[in-house]
């Protein structure tokens, strides 16, 4: 698994200082985006700008737990459950001091960007993601 910490900030609150749940989808995505460079070892400018590739996400389902604040840190858990052809299934779990925040589990399909149409996952990379399957 992977995990980083990224600050609730106040961009991502509501007007009570309390985190706007879209904002939440954005910071995953930012987790998401590290996971890809530490993981996968291509930082998504290098997988869009050189290698013509993306990873949107076509299917998500969040549950949330407790409200976050304004200058709570957030940690960050990224899993992969599910590896395909092209797509993968990855759980992102979030929690501030050891207490659940919310959850989000995601598919993502790689995508020739010129085609618009999924690509397969390369050998390197499935291997990469088969050793991450949790």
């Amino acid at each position: 698994m992977f995990e980083t910490s990224l600050p609730l900030r106040f961009a991502h609150c509501d007007p009570a200082g309390i985190a706007y749940y879209p904002r939440y989808f954005e910071l995953c995505d930012a987790a998401i985006e590290d996971w890809t460079a530490a993981v996968l070892g291509i930082d998504r400018r290098t997988l869009h700008l050189d290698m013509g590739l993306g990873l949107p996400t076509v299917s998500l389902h969040a549950d949330f737990a407790a409200p976050s604040r304004l200058g709570d840190r957030l940690d960050f858990t990224v899993a992969v459950t599910r590896v395909g052809r092209s797509s993968i299934d990855l759980a992102v779990d979030v929690a501030c001091a050891g207490t659940p925040r919310f959850a989000v589990r995601f598919t993502q399909v790689l995508t020739n960007l010129a085609e618009g149409s999924s690509h397969a996952w390369p050998p390197d990379l499935l291997e990469r993601l088969n050793k991450e399957l949790s």
